[in-house]
């Protein structure tokens, strides 16, 4: 794998050729997508929104434009059925120009691209910038966010993410309990807690816990410990989307965060850098986000290839 500092001379020339246009998307086995010889893509949201910033930073360091295009394959965000094959979903959220006439698709590759948490408030803020500069969510998503923001108004809010469902597949998690101790203790010092989670069960058990407290948009989620992003006939997959993206966005509105190692977490600090969080994790995860953040950095400074 090439250094993530630097990009090969080939590579260059790829993205040197006339007309070029770098093409973000989750291509063929550059992610690890097992059914994506299927014309399937499992990922998650944030797995994918995060990809595209980087994607996105990638174009705008070598100076090529770009496109993203989750419409290669079916995604869990996708429109369906469609009678024309598959549909872009990012259109969906995003104001974006489409390609015009004759051009020369770059697809990316996974080490420009793979969506690597590095939790530093100096990358962090990297990814903030792109995403302010370069990405104009569709008006309707405007209007939503204006009225959460104004919502929440003058209250000293509490925002949690719990991921529940799939996620111990990915990480293992913290004991119920010492995720739940740590909103008590916090909670104290908060008017309003909000709550974003895949877990219907779980939000009625802070509902329970803190009457009168939770906040929560009424988004689709998990009565069954399935996860709500699994590829199903009838999912209004842009739908799903949208509520991930406006829950997470809230997120980033609240005083302070306690947070799960994940990508939707991790997105909550991309449009918020700033805020104070607490990330509930094992020492397991603890050491393994931080190896990834020593190696990120060494990389950075030139002392090593990754």
């Amino acid at each position: 794998m090439p250094k993530r500092s630097a990009i090969s001379p080939s590579r260059r020339q790829e993205l040197e050729v006339r007309n070029a246009l770098y093409v973000i998307t989750c291509y063929q086995n550059e992610f690890y997508c097992e059914n994506h010889p299927q014309g399937i893509c499992p990922r998650g949201f944030f797995s994918l929104f995060l990809q595209a910033l980087y994607g996105i930073g990638f174009a705008k360091r070598h100076k090529v434009p770009y496109y993203v295009d989750f419409g290669n394959v079916r995604y869990a965000y996708s429109s369906y059925p469609t009678d024309s094959g598959a549909e872009n979903f990012w259109n969906e959220l995003v104001n974006q120009e489409k390609p015009k006439g004759d051009f020369h698709a770059v697809y990316n590759q996974q080490y420009e691209t793979f969506p690597l948490k590095i939790w530093a408030r100096s990358h962090l803020r990297e990814l903030n910038q792109i995403f302010r500069e370069e990405i104009t969510l569709i008006d309707s998503l405007k209007t939503k966010i204006k009225k959460v923001k104004k919502s929440f108004g003058t209250f000293k809010v509490l925002g949690v993410h719990w991921r529940k469902t799939d996620h111990y597949m990915e990480v293992s998690p913290v004991p119920e309990k010492v995720f739940m101790h740590t909103l008590e203790r916090k909670l104290k010092g908060f008017d309003k807690l909000f709550v974003a989670t895949d877990d219907q069960n779980l939000l009625g058990n802070l509902k329970d816990r803190f009457p009168g407290k939770v906040l929560a948009h009424d988004v689709s989620r998990s009565i069954d410990g399935e996860p709500i992003h699994d590829i199903k006939a009838g999912n209004d997959g842009p739908c799903l989307a949208k509520e991930a993206l406006l829950d997470c966005l809230s997120l980033s509105f609240c005083d302070e965060l306690v947070l799960s190692p994940s990508n939707f977490s991790y997105s909550a600090l991309v449009f918020n850098p700033e805020v104070k969080y607490t990330i509930m994790e094992t020492e397991m995860a603890r050491w393994t986000r931080i190896k990834t953040l020593l190696v990120f950095f060494l990389n950075r400074w030139g002392i090593r290839k990754w």
